[in-house]
């Protein structure tokens, strides 16, 4: 038998899911968001299928395809660029990925990164181990965009986020017998312990 079939394939970060964020922006949006990345460059991300094109993939009206595209860019899935290609004049889309940053239950940030395929999994994993790491070199976040999350605000001076965090979100580490003696921990999990009690009551 001969014949043909189409291959290629993208991924989608499971985090859309878990957050929320799928369900947020609607499978509309969601559908919508995948015809865009289908079309993205390799090498540089960018994408330009018209509103027809992107109504023919996913089956949606116009008007549907115009609130899609605003429900993206607002959902930070999207950026959209004022460009002319091959001298034709449009629009220049970049799907974006996101991925939340947690401690514990609490959303500290939120990355945004483009999706450019040639390097979207390198970019990833130096990401994911920064945060593992607490490394802050300066090319791991060059390309991305960092949202504070609720409560949480940046500050330019100290390069880093403020705010308050309750010490019932805190998650403990595994920690050894004999960590688990020293006397801060012992103060965290006393604390814990009061809010977790205040809760219950209220």
């Amino acid at each position: 038998m001969e014949g043909r079939i189409d291959a290629s394939f993208q991924t989608v970060q499971r985090d859309l899911f878990t957050s929320g964020m799928a369900a947020q922006i609607g499978m509309n949006a969601f559908g919508v968001w995948l015809a865009i990345k289908s079309h993205a460059d390799y090498n540089t991300g960018k994408a330009w299928p018209g509103m027809r094109r992107l109504a023919d993939l996913t089956g949606l009206s116009l008007g549907l395809i115009h609130k899609s595209v605003q429900v993206l860019v607002e959902a930070h899935l999207l950026r959209v660029e004022k460009e002319s290609k091959g001298g034709r004049r449009g629009q220049t889309y970049v799907a974006c990925e996101r991925m939340d940053v947690r401690l514990g239950n609490r959303i500290l940030c939120t990355v945004v990164l483009d999706y450019v395929p040639a390097t979207l999994r390198q970019s990833i994993n130096s990401i994911d181990q920064a945060l593992k790491t607490g490394e802050t070199g300066s090319e791991t976040f060059a390309q991305c965009r960092i949202l504070p999350g609720p409560g949480l605000a940046f500050d330019d001076r100290s390069g880093s986020f403020v705010g308050t965090v309750a010490a019932s979100e805190i998650p403990l580490p595994d920690l050894t017998e004999e960590q688990m003696k020293q006397p801060l921990v012992q103060r965290v999990i006393a604390i814990q312990q009061r809010v977790k009690k205040v809760t219950r009551h209220e």
